[in-house]
């Protein structure tokens, strides 16, 4: 069974508030981490330039402060012998579930480690309506359960 933390990212201090965003998109693309990044892929952005896609977002609706994306990590156990393929698949099927057409994402597999284990990282801000993403409190429950749904 997969395991599943959320994180948000908030503003650095200083002069440019979406530091943490843009240093969580270079880590979970790490070409180290990642194959040469070929288990990398986005959703309404493109990987390479999905920091630029975010902070223009942001800029557009005037929305630069306080959160700045979420960060979702999906590990999976030793034991139940998850390739890359599969992960990268669960990772994209829940992406698009959960965000839509709305929201700039990234996510990658990391194969550096005994567990396979993914990074989904997404603009705090909608890309269609100006919107900053919400959930509503133990509302994540529901949208776990698409991962579950995914991978079986």
């Amino acid at each position: 069974m997969a395991i599943t933390k959320i994180l948000n990212i908030q503003e650095s201090e200083g002069r440019n508030p979406t530091t943490h965003l843009k240093n969580a998109l270079e880590y979970i693309q790490n070409p180290d981490k990642t194959e040469e990044c070929v288990l990398v892929g986005g959703i309404n952005c493109l990987p390479d330039t999905a920091f630029e896609q975010m902070e223009e977002t942001k800029n557009i609706f005037n929305k630069t402060g306080k959160r700045q994306g979420y960060h979702v990590i999906i590990s999976f156990s030793p034991e139940e012998k998850v390739s890359a393929e599969q992960a990268i698949y669960v990772l994209e099927h829940f992406a698009k579930d959960v965000l839509g057409e709305d929201y700039e994402a990234v996510y990658a597999v990391h194969t550096d480690r005994e567990h396979m284990h993914g990074h989904l990282i997404w603009n705090s801000v909608s890309m269609t309506t100006g919107k900053k993403y919400n959930s509503p409190k133990g509302n994540w429950k529901n949208h776990l359960q698409p991962i579950e749904i995914i991978w079986r």
